[in-house]
């Protein structure tokens, strides 16, 4: 085999390592008046509204259990005037592996079609 050839299947070996990589589970219980983090997620309970934000950007918002935005995957319960949020998510160390193994992939492919057979 070929250094290209390697390189593929490093990339497609680190690929499905991301797939393969556990994901976190992140989880806590918040009440009316209360304000927090999960993880990157800031979490804040105000008049039962349940505020989850990132970055500035509100990502989810629900009223009991009424959802009103969702632009991402969250379990949530709701009783006695309180939410248990819980959310999956994949770690950033995992996103990496993602990306170098499309960049080798990219590398191998750009050899092959542009340098080696000229």
């Amino acid at each position: 085999m070929e250094k290209e050839e390697y390189l593929i299947i490093l990339g497609v070996l680190l690929i499905v390592g991301f797939f393969l990589f556990p994901s976190e589970n992140l989880s806590g219980m918040f009440c009316d008046g209360d304000r927090g983090t999960l993880g990157d997620y800031y979490i804040s309970v105000q008049n039962g509204f349940l505020m989850v934000s990132s970055n500035s950007q509100e990502l989810f918002v629900a009223r009991g259990r009424n959802v009103i935005l969702k632009k991402i995957e969250l379990d949530y319960s709701f009783s006695n005037g309180c939410y248990t949020l819980n959310v999956r998510r994949k770690p950033e160390e995992a996103l990496y592996l993602f990306i170098l193994g499309v960049v080798l992939i990219g590398m191998a492919f750009y050899y092959l079609a542009f340098l080696k057979y000229r």
